[in-house]
């Protein structure tokens, strides 16, 4: 059944029947046979995005206001309360509606509000009571950090994916990622990430290792300490990064349900491969290229990348492990083949580049080895040594697979170090394996939404030294904001898909 609405026409009132949301690739609502998206779509999506603008209050729509530009945008341009709408947990007879606790949790992370019990001093506040759609209540707490809490144990994540997957897909249609790709091929940076451990508190979800502490008395103690570890994979560019995917690495209880003789904990690898395996099932041909560190310089890895299509570049470490010993050899005799010298960073660089290795037993592939050494004035030179393997990413030029090569640190300072610095993600809003995960796709959800309001609707610049100082100054200032909200934003006027 779709949404019946009442709409004015030249002839009087009639109704306007708006099908419910479908996938873009099955059959059309209207009988036609064809692909949704090849039938009806475009204009189901042009009179929800009609609806939709005549619902946006005229104090959001006219303001200047960050905070109500970032609204008005996530709402006309991505359908925020529908996607919000869609998130389902499993309590029984919920008081407070599911769509009010996700809703204020993803405003937790806009507007960076440390800890959930920080956010139940906020649900007293009136002003952020307007910003969930509900009438001002001053010390009148919305609800507690229990029912957050409960909802976040209860939250189904493939919703919260959903959601991901439907923002960045929606952006690719909006043509996002089309300007500025690094030679025409969008690149894809996969790296662990530890954002907190303890020594006391832990879950039957938490890796378990060995470390030694220091005690009082100068003496070394070997104790266990609990943490846990994620792969998440970005979407790299020079001014726009977005987060694809987040996996888990499973302990060894969580892996046995996989693999029932497996012995100890999973390691990142076997995560990232897995996550490699559900870019692929979920974005297919998007994905180019992956950029990888020295860990997954590995023949299984090049032929998991071979077999889906997609290229890859992958740091060379390891001197006494192919491709980078035969790479080294090749390099002394055949010498240095460019220098270039590259004015706008203050850069001059020099390559040796061979092509067609093939000295793994592991991957039956042609790779290429390229050693770029860089130097700027008063500094000491710098040595990047890579793979590059798949036919196009191959045949890449040196500058552009370097800066690719470099690009990887863009997960280290624009994902990791904001996250923890900024975003709070270092401390353990709850600690149970389904809030976790959830916290941590709520706040990419967040993220991606932020980059692409910064970066595709504001068209602000990127800051190469610290890509972080615009978005942390866009947040102060929608925080700041917060107090001019004249009324609750109407969330469930907003709303199209969901009954």
């Amino acid at each position: 059944m779709g949404l019946t609405l009442r709409a004015e026409t030249s002839n009087g009132v009639s109704e306007v029947v708006l099908p419910p949301r479908m996938g873009r690739n099955e059959a059309c609502h209207c009988g036609s046979g064809s692909k949704y998206k090849r039938c009806c779509w475009e204009r189901d999506e042009a009179l929800r995005r009609q609806l939709r603008g005549a619902a946006v209050p005229g104090w959001i729509d006219d303001s200047r206001s960050k905070l109500h530009q970032f609204e008005k945008y996530v709402c006309n341009a991505f359908g925020l309360p529908d996607l919000l709408a869609s998130f389902v947990d499993t309590r029984r007879a919920p008081k407070i509606p599911t769509f009010d606790v996700v809703n204020s949790l993803f405003h937790t992370a806009v507007l960076r509000i440390p800890s959930i019990n920080a956010l139940e001093g906020d649900l007293k506040e009136s002003d952020f009571q307007k910003l969930i759609g509900r009438p001002p209540t001053p010390e009148v707490k919305a609800f507690s950090a229990e029912v957050v809490a409960n909802v976040l144990d209860r939250l189904k994540l493939h919703g919260i994916r959903k959601a991901n997957d439907e923002v960045i897909s929606k952006a690719e249609r909006n043509k996002a990622f089309r300007d500025g790709s690094y030679g025409a091929l969008r690149c894809v940076a996969i790296d662990g990430w530890e954002p907190f451990s303890s020594y006391d508190r832990h879950c039957p979800n938490c890796l378990v290792r060995k470390v030694k502490v220091k005690r009082r008395g100068g003496e070394l103690e070997e104790v266990d300490q609990y943490y846990h570890h994620y792969v998440v994979a970005m979407l790299l560019g020079p001014v726009i990064d977005v987060v694809l995917g987040i996996e888990a690495v499973l302990n060894e209880e969580a892996r046995r349900d996989i693999d029932s003789e497996h012995v100890g904990h999973e390691g990142e690898l076997t995560a990232a491969r897995r996550l490699i395996d559900s870019l692929h099932e979920t974005y297919g041909g998007f994905i180019d290229a992956f950029v990888l560190d020295a860990l997954y310089a590995n023949g299984p890895v090049m032929t998991q990348l071979t077999d889906h299509g997609y290229g890859g570049f992958l740091v060379l470490k390891k001197e006494k492990n192919e491709p980078l010993k035969d790479a080294l050899t090749l390099w002394e005799i055949q010498g240095r083949c460019e220098i270039d010298d590259d004015p706008d960073r203050n850069e001059h660089v020099e390559f040796w580049d061979v092509d067609d290795v093939e000295t793994l037993n592991s991957y039956k592939g042609k790779v290429r080895a390229v050693r770029a050494v860089v130097t700027k004035p008063d500094e000491d030179p710098s040595t990047w040594c890579f793979a590059i393997i798949g036919q196009r990413a191959r045949q890449l030029a040196r500058q552009t697979a370097l800066r690719i090569i470099r690009a990887r640190w863009h997960i280290e300072n624009t994902a990791f170090h904001q996250w923890i610095c900024y975003w709070n993600l270092g401390h353990v809003f709850r600690h149970t394996q389904n809030a976790l995960m959830a916290i941590l796709l709520l706040w990419t959800l967040a993220f991606n939404l932020l980059q692409l309001f910064i970066y595709r609707r504001l068209g602000r610049s990127r800051r190469p030294k610290d890509p972080t100082d615009t978005i942390r100054h866009l947040v102060e200032v929608m925080l700041r904001e917060l107090a001019t909200l004249p009324e609750p934003i109407p969330w469930g006027a907003l709303l199209l898909d969901s009954s």
